[in-house]
């Protein structure tokens, strides 16, 4: 049930690293996050693509973080 997500690297030089959200696919709102570093693939353990949306931000070093991108689930 775990679920591969990758996304195209930012190359804005104030890059932080990224966080991956998840919400049910019945829900409007994000219900929950993982900050994951600077890299562009995550295995997000124990949720399936079934059933989630998942959705990429990137963060600056100042903290700032950008809106939900929709990544391409992996196989």
């Amino acid at each position: 049930n775990d679920t591969v997500v990758t996304w195209s690297a930012n190359r804005d030089h104030d890059l932080a690293g990224y966080r991956i959200v998840w919400r049910d696919t019945t829900s409007a709102l994000w219900q929950g996050s993982i900050e994951v570093g600077n890299v562009t693939e995550y295995r997000i353990k124990g949720k399936s693509k079934d059933n989630y949306f998942f959705g990429v931000q990137a963060i600056d070093k100042a903290g700032n973080v950008s809106v939900a991108s929709y990544p391409m689930p992996g196989k």
